[in-house]
């Protein structure tokens, strides 16, 4: 153990096991720890010269910050890119291993360690999305129950909110009464999260507005309080990235490559990285696209009518969230803000 300059965890609840390497590279060192108390005993015991990794996942921020402040140097690896360096059966040992490889390949970029303000807001944005999805689901089923019976209605929620409680009151209508008393309790639900939703949205627009950098991202079209607190908490280094190219296929909003020689091959959008920023990112793109005016002077507005006419609504939001992240990327690098130059050459500026 005195020998490790290297030592990886794969944590778990209660059970951790450790590998360790010496300055050549060799495994030196493995053992198994079976609580979370001893865990943390061997943690305050490690020297300050040894470095540790682990893998994403929960609970590896609250270790990292532990021996951050102890100074001991800490990377958290993303579990994709550590599973690509696995080797054998998926168990503990062999994933430890995998750990210490993954550590060796400069080009995996750790995860940051955040701060516990930024893991209070991204748990914010994580409850709104959690929320988001069973007031889908619930209106989804709303819906399909009323259908089996014959009864069918518009999409959008302001369409359950006027037509649920008309259905259930009508007596003409061919409904038992149990599905009435079950369809009346499930818009109950319905309604009490959209409310829940709605609370979530205003502590993050309360959160935006307190946050400097998150006052300058929400300069750029498309980006609002949702995707500029989330930007934020993610806290990725824009210095990690040489340049704003860079920064948007951390995203995944690039064209997926299937290239070999001299042969170039573009697919479809890759989808890597976070996938709740990107979508955001997707979805502002659109509102930005259905607020377009088609007579509009401006370079911004001509360019992105062009974008439409060329390669259509889902092409042109995709090509406009691009952007916007390498604008993000900018902004996060400088102290400036976004601003479009009206009637001018330069179709976008960066101004103090």
């Amino acid at each position: 153990m005195e020998l490790c300059t290297t030592i990886c965890v794969d944590l778990a609840k209660q059970v951790f096991q450790l590998a360790g390497e010496d300055a050549s590279g060799r495994v030196i060192y493995e053992d198994r720890i079976k609580s979370r108390q001893a865990f943390h005993d061997f943690l305050l015991k490690l020297p300050p010269t040894v470095t540790v990794l682990m893998e994403c996942g929960p609970g590896a921020q609250a270790w990292a910050r532990l021996l951050q402040g102890k100074g001991n140097a800490v990377r958290i690896l993303p579990a994709q890119r550590v599973a690509d360096h696995r080797s054998g059966a998926k168990n503990d040992r062999n994933d430890a291993l995998a750990i210490l490889r993954a550590g060796r390949d400069t080009s995996i970029a750790a995860v940051p360690i955040k701060s516990t303000t930024a893991l209070a807001v991204q748990a914010l944005h994580r409850i709104r999305r959690g929320s988001i999805k069973r007031h889908t689901a619930i209106g989804n089923q709303i819906r399909g129950l009323l259908l089996e019976h014959g009864v069918s209605m518009p999409q959008g929620d302001a369409a359950i909110s006027k037509h649920v409680p008309r259905a259930v009151e009508d007596a003409s209508l061919p409904l038992p009464d149990l599905l009435r008393e079950l369809l009346d309790e499930l818009l109950t639900d319905w309604q009490s999260l959209a409310e829940r939703i709605a609370g979530l949205s205003r502590r993050l627009e309360t959160t935006a507005k307190e946050d400097a950098v998150a006052q300058r991202l929400t300069t750029i079209r498309g980006v609002g309080p949702i995707i500029a607190t989330a930007i934020v908490a993610k806290e990725t280094e824009p210095s990690r990235f040489a340049s704003g190219r860079m920064y948007a296929a951390f995203f995944g909003i690039v064209p997926d490559q299937h290239s070999s020689g001299n042969k170039i091959r573009l697919g479809r959008m890759s989808k890597r990285g976070d996938g709740y920023i990107r979508s955001l990112m997707i979805q502002g793109a659109h509102a930005v696209l259905s607020q377009l005016k088609p007579d509009s002077d401006q370079p911004d507005d001509r360019r992105l009518s062009r974008w439409l006419s060329r390669l259509g609504r889902k092409e042109a939001a995709i090509r406009l969230a691009n952007r916007n992240l390498r604008i993000i990327w900018a902004l996060l690098k400088s102290n400036k803000v976004y601003q479009r130059k009206p009637n001018s050459n330069s179709e976008a500026a960066m101004s103090l």
